[in-house]
């Protein structure tokens, strides 16, 4: 994908994002590669950003030990960083775990229940995200919205390839990373155990 306007962290980081599905999984392990090469892309330019910096502050044998991949990121690293990228290189690191975690999933045909179900779901949960902009990045309770079980999400805004901007959820259950699709199968499982006792 080619990055139009200006680079910045976050332009590779909703690249990055733009790589999930609705249900935040990958359609093919091309997705996860891509995917965390924006990380790497955003890594490089935070690396370039902070290379004068480097050069002015720090010896020669450490300015030559700045990691030059992403993986490499540890926190003993951060000396080797202008203050003003460290959370920058925070998010990264954190990122790249979580989309190394997300399963590759082939998209399926879903039911028209489980479907109506999750188109309810995503409107309400953007809907909550433009009432809560200050809450944005707090994981939002939504037990009610899936039949009593204990299920959290936390909105990322994402920017894809034709510049439209979305938001993008990550859902969670009893704290555990959970594919949406999962958790409304659960849901809708759970229901009708319900409608036939």
């Amino acid at each position: 994908m080619f990055i139009m306007g200006a680079k910045s962290v976050k332009t590779y980081i909703d690249a990055a994002m733009g790589k999930l599905q609705d249900d935040q999984t990958f359609a093919a392990k091309a997705h996860q590669k891509e995917a965390l090469g924006y990380l790497n892309s955003a890594y490089s330019l935070t690396t370039e950003k902070n290379s004068e910096w480097a050069r002015e502050n720090l010896i020669r044998k450490a300015y030559w030990s700045i990691p030059f991949d992403l993986h490499q990121i540890r926190d003993k690293h951060h000396h080797l960083f202008n203050e003003v990228h460290h959370a920058d290189l925070d998010e990264l690191v954190a990122l790249r775990v979580l989309l190394k975690l997300i399963p590759i999933i082939k998209p399926e045909p879903k039911s028209d229940r489980i479907t109506a179900k999750q188109a309810e779901v995503t409107a309400t949960v953007v809907d909550m995200i433009k009432r809560r902009t200050a809450q944005y990045h707090e994981a939002v309770e939504l037990g009610r919205l899936f039949g009593g079980l204990n299920v959290s999400v936390t909105p990322h805004l994402v920017t894809n390839d034709y510049n439209t901007t979305f938001t993008r959820c990550f859902y969670f259950l009893n704290g555990k990373f959970t594919p949406l699709s999962v958790i409304m199968a659960a849901a809708d499982t759970l229901e009708r155990e319900k409608e036939n006792a």
